[in-house]
């Protein structure tokens, strides 16, 4: 076994199948129909830890894809936790991280696993990542920053792809480089890193879960590299756009814990300050809508609950 490919589902039945599907191709080099796809291959296993769905996602693992090694019937684990699961079970010495909601491109898990054969100081490693119109996605970053975090609430100031929002240039997508952080959507990793730094703080359950671990990695003395050579397309926002309320307020928790676990006091202090100018903007801004009949009263209930639960954190 030369890969183990670990992904976490909940309610994925829309996007599954197409990422599963797409895997034998990722290695092998050729595509395949559904019905075509080989059952087993021995170099790549695949590993689904699934949260607790109930749209017919293990169903439809269970009966198109035998050779996965399907873990369910537990708790939701969150994001984190789900893959921290799926890591145990690996048994590869390169371990890819994959979202249910991507479809890998033929070739390209053969060669991440190349590339990282040729790369050993690289602990991880991240593919070029597309949205599904073939625009580039961005899938490395700097590392959170008091500008990103005041970026976040006044988000009109600059394009939401601007350095100053923490992402690389998109000419720096056309070269292999080192990377800060890189997303947990397709993300390799090495066993001898998971040895040493075993896997994603739970603490976060979603959000900033893979930015701590890279930044304990970078800490560590790995490095994190970027390949433009090896294309994945990720739908993105599979599940946290259906609740984009909830979502919001657990991206800022998950916020707050990263800058007191990673940064100190003072750090914290500042991000509390910007937090809350932010949070007075967003507020005033909602009102308005609300009064100006943009938007409705429950949708003013759930944005106001979510500032209140950002504001706690």
């Amino acid at each position: 076994m030369k890969l183990s490919i670990v992904i976490v589902t909940y309610n994925s039945a829309e996007v599954i199948r197409d990422c599963l599907a797409s895997i034998p191709a990722g290695w092998l080099g050729q595509t395949f129909g559904v019905s075509e796809t080989p059952k087993v291959f021995d170099e790549v296993e695949t590993v689904v830890v699934d949260n607790g769905s109930t749209d017919g996602t293990v169903k439809i693992i269970q009966n198109e894809f035998p050779s996965v090694r399907l873990f369910s019937g537990h708790s939701n684990l969150m994001f984190a936790g789900g893959n921290n699961y799926g890591f145990k079970q690996a048994t590869a010495p390169l371990v890819f991280m994959l979202n249910p909601d991507t479809v890998v491109h033929p070739g390209v898990l053969r060669k991440l696993a190349e590339f990282a054969d040729a790369h050993p100081e690289a602990g991880m490693i991240a593919p070029h990542a597309l949205n599904p119109d073939g625009s580039l996605q961005h899938n490395t970053f700097h590392f959170p920053d008091l500008k990103q975090a005041f970026f976040g609430f006044f988000e009109k100031l600059v394009p939401l792809d601007s350095p100053l929002n923490g992402r690389y240039l998109p000419e720096d997508y056309a070269r292999v480089r080192e990377a800060e952080h890189i997303l947990g959507a397709t993300l390799l990793f090495r066993r001898e890193l998971y040895d040493q730094l075993p896997g994603m703080d739970e603490k976060f359950g979603i959000y900033f879960e893979e930015t701590d671990w890279c930044y304990r990695a970078r800490r560590a003395g790995w490095k994190l590299l970027y390949t433009p050579d090896a294309v994945i397309t990720h739908l993105g926002a599979h599940t946290t756009s259906k609740n984009p309320e909830k979502s919001s307020a657990q991206f800022y928790r998950s916020q707050s814990y990263f800058y007191r676990k990673n940064y100190g006091w003072l750090k914290y202090a500042a991000l509390n300050g910007i937090t809350a100018v932010g949070l007075l903007y967003w507020t005033a801004r909602t009102l308005y809508g609300w009064l100006t009949g943009k938007i409705t009263y429950e949708k003013l209930a759930a944005r106001l609950w979510s500032y209140w639960e950002i504001l706690k954190s």
